[in-house]
């Protein structure tokens, strides 16, 4: 895979360097993954995190599944099982599209949202929401997504963002589901939490990694990201899936 630089490494927690958002690469986590499958091409591992390695790998406690697939045509059904491990009976969701639209490494979550805005929507129970991020408009907008669940009460809202990985075959190809929570920016060191406690209904995260960090990849980085080089494609194409697949479950 070809690899272009994307931008400078900024702080993190736990010293320089990317938070990597995926919990499957935290360091000795792997074990705690209690169930790994494969189904529609796709291997699936699901863990329970509970609040003692929560806290000592300093995420949320709540369930993990992490969907890896390069099977192309069986992506829907692979997302849509995933989704549905979370979201019960026909509830009403509200989408959230976090992340830069203007970068498009960044831009999954207003790409998941553009593409539900061509669906019908009338049926009332899925709602679409994308604030710009903070850094444009000087608004939190975690706060600005409170704000909105507070207005209309979802029974789920569903907040997708772009994430990093340290792991080359997960760019573009690795989907993280998660009930714990979601803090956009994480990824580089910035931004507040969002979860089920703050927006007072339940909350599901979803991410793909589409930057990985220059001294993930070789030694002497010197601290750059580095995206895939047809990332714009890539991003379309996640996003229309992860979109395909709110639909079918909120549609």
């Amino acid at each position: 895979m070809i690899l272009s630089v994307f931008g400078k490494k900024g702080g993190a927690d736990k010293g320089e360097g990317v938070m990597q958002d995926l919990l499957i690469e935290a360091d000795g986590i792997k074990a705690s993954f209690g169930t790994n499958f494969q189904k529609y091409g796709a291997d699936f591992d699901c863990c329970e995190l509970d609040e003692k390695l929560a806290k000592k790998h300093g995420r949320k406690a709540g369930s993990y599944v992490t969907v890896q697939t390069n099977a192309d045509s069986q992506v829907g059904k692979a997302l849509v099982y995933a989704l549905k491990r979370f979201v019960k009976g026909r509830k009403s969701g509200l989408v959230v599209g976090m992340g830069n639209g203007d970068v498009i490494a960044d831009a999954l979550g207003k790409r998941v949202v553009e593409n539900l805005k061509k669906k019908d929507l009338s049926g009332g129970r899925l709602s679409v929401f994308a604030p710009d991020v903070g850094a444009l408009t000087n608004l939190d907008s975690v706060k600005l997504v409170q704000a909105v669940t507070d207005g209309f009460s979802p029974d789920y809202v569903v907040a997708v963002d772009a994430l990093a990985t340290s792991r080359v075959q997960r760019l573009c190809a690795c989907y993280q589901f998660t009930d714990a929570a979601l803090r956009p920016g994480g990824g580089v060191g910035k931004g507040s939490v969002m979860d089920s406690k703050l927006l007072k209904t339940h909350f599901i995260a979803i991410g793909v990694p589409f930057i990985i960090g220059a001294d993930d990849i070789c030694a002497g980085g010197k601290g750059g990201y580095f995206v895939p080089y047809d990332v714009d494609a890539k991003v379309e194409f996640c996003a229309a899936r992860i979109a395909d697949a709110l639909f079918a479950c909120f549609g």
